[in-house]
């Protein structure tokens, strides 16, 4: 691995530890302070590298210091899952004990959703009390992505199915899983079916009939629209029941649906309620911004709600971000006058100054220390203010999401980047991340190559260029890889992650195009010294890529 600049020292130390297996360093680390076991870099969780090499103490370490037992970034595959494609079968059933313990649903062993699932996301009670009938176990069964009927009935909005499960004794505080659609990084996992009814389905909801969306439209037209602004609870009716049936009713959830009385009860009863958070993160006070409360908000924080409190995809809190970016200033200040962070950073959402909605929101956040790198400025397409960054601190260009020429490519800036290269700016050899925006431009790729880019570019895990391309397919793969060999790029560099080599990617995922390429252009099929899993034939055979695993045995694939 190597050492990504913008990575503080002790998570760094936590990483090496996981994947070294160092019990002594791992355990002075974690009696230091136990949310280290949280630690990780670019969705790459800690337990990740402990779980990748097998080291069940280390697994165990972090278990109990709190880490999460499933969620593996953006893997695709949980860790259970990665533990036993690896042969560590000890640590898969570590995991699942410890996903067990903490009243997760664990995700359908086929993958596929049953009948019953499909059924509770439609509304057809019928077709749900004959399956229940003939197998009461199906009641809190998990669908492909971790969900029990009660979660697909809630995000399906049908009150009659949920009333139903209810009756039969359907768990209402069953947690969602990590599953297929949510190891991604923004998934449906650690949400109870009431956080469904107030946020929604995440995607995942039924499309209403045409009649009913008319209604909704209409109703919006002559009424909400005219109450407040800002965000309403996915089904308010849906949530109320689920109260009433005994559903978590915290003070996230008060705030989202507007109970103020109910809010002053329970923090004049206990004041430490200010820093309760749900199951997925969710805290009140961005919850209270989120739905347009502003008096909620305003009385959280008099209270002593801290808006740099990590939330639900932002460790500095996100409650900054959100006023920045609905434009309302005087919340703004008053989040400021808290103590909050102009540059915590939100998801894929950049910083509140990032976010921000007016000019003059954006210039009280810069007056407290808000900062656009070049990387945010091209999205904003400020290119003149990114040449005037760029060109008085040359290493502010390799700030952002893999630096300022992963933005230039993917908004196809084709000018910006002549005047970043006339400027003597390049790519750096090593790109944390981001780093396949690169190759969505074909020619802007070759423009890079030709200006000194390295053709073997790679990120933290020396994953290359190439390997990149051998994911899933893509329109331009083979365009881009014949440029990047042709430029002297390695056929075949092992990644430290996986252990294989683009090939290897290739056949692990599915990418036919990729492999038949890859072996046009020379890339052995055997190689010495690869570890008996991560062979392209042996990915393609656990995976079940039949057309794949034919392909490489006719070019001489035997192991």
């Amino acid at each position: 691995m190597i050492k990504p600049s913008d990575i503080d020292d002790v998570s760094w130390e936590v990483l090496i530890a996981a994947t070294s297996g160092d019990v002594a360093a791992m355990g002075r680390m974690l009696a230091e302070d136990p949310s280290r076991s949280r630690a990780g870099y670019f969705y790459t969780p800690s337990i990740h590298f402990a779980v990748r090499e097998g080291h069940v103490d280390i697994v165990q370490m972090l278990l109990d210091a709190g880490a999460d037992p499933e969620w593996n970034g953006h893997y695709g595959l949980s860790l259970a899952e990665m533990a036993r494609e690896r042969g560590h079968e000890a640590v898969a059933t570590l995991l699942e004990r410890t996903r067990d313990g903490r009243g997760r649903t664990a995700q359908s062993p086929t993958r596929e959703d049953h009948e019953i699932h499909n059924a509770a996301a439609a509304g057809d009670l019928k077709r749900i009390k004959k399956l229940l009938d003939a197998d009461p176990s199906l009641l809190d069964r998990g669908d492909r992505a971790g969900g029990t009927p009660l979660h697909r009935a809630v995000v399906g909005r049908s009150r009659k199915v949920v009333e139903f499960l209810l009756d039969r004794g359907a768990n209402i505080h069953a947690i969602h899983g990590v599953g297929l659609g949510s190891s991604g990084g923004f998934g449906t996992q650690d949400v109870q079916a009431v956080d469904l009814a107030i946020w929604g389905g995440f995607g995942r909801r039924q499309r209403p009939p045409v009649w009913r969306m008319a209604l909704r439209a209409l109703k919006y037209w002559l009424w909400y629209r005219h109450v407040r602004k800002g965000q309403r609870p996915c089904d308010e009716k849906m949530a109320r029941l689920l109260i009433r049936r005994g559903a978590q009713y915290d003070l996230t959830i008060a705030t989202a649906l507007g109970d103020f009385a109910q809010i002053r009860s329970m923090l004049d009863k206990a004041t430490s309620r200010i820093a309760e958070q749900r199951p997925n993160a969710r805290r009140p006070l961005l919850t209270a911004i989120e739905f347009g409360r502003e008096d909620i908000a305003r009385f959280l924080l008099d209270r002593g709600a801290d808006p740099t409190w990590p939330d639900l995809n932002a460790d500095r809190g996100g409650s900054l971000w959100e006023a920045a970016r609905t434009g309302n200033r005087p919340l703004v200040e008053l989040l400021l006058k808290h103590g909050a962070d102009p540059n915590g950073q939100t998801d894929s959402g950049g910083n509140a100054v990032c976010a921000a909605k007016t000019p003059d929101i954006r210039a009280v956040l810069e007056a407290h220390g808000g900062f656009l790198d070049p990387f945010d400025l091209v999205w904003k397409d400020e290119d003149d203010e990114v040449m005037r960054r760029v060109t008085a601190d040359p290493k502010s260009a390799e700030l952002g999401c893999g630096g300022v020429f992963t933005a230039v490519v993917t908004r196809g800036k084709r000018d910006l980047l002549q005047r970043l290269l006339d400027a003597g700016i390049r790519v750096p050899r090593y790109v944390t991340g981001c780093q396949s925006y690169l190759m969505e431009q074909p020619d802007m790729l070759q423009t890079l190559l030709n200006n000194g880019m390295h053709p073997d570019t790679c990120n933290w895990l020396n994953q290359t260029m190439l390997h990149m391309l051998c994911r899933v397919p893509g329109d331009n793969d083979t365009v881009c890889a014949r440029m990047l060999l042709d430029a002297g790029a390695n056929i075949s560099a092992r990644d430290d992650d996986l252990s294989s080599t683009p090939l290897a990617w290739a056949a692990r995922n599915n990418n036919l195009p990729m492999v038949e390429f890859l072996l046009f252009r020379g890339a052995p099929a055997n190689l010495p010294g690869d570890k008996a899993w991560a062979t392209p034939l042996a990915w393609a055979k656990q995976r079940g890529h039949k057309d794949i695993e034919e392909a490489l045995r006719r070019a001489g694939a035997t192991a």
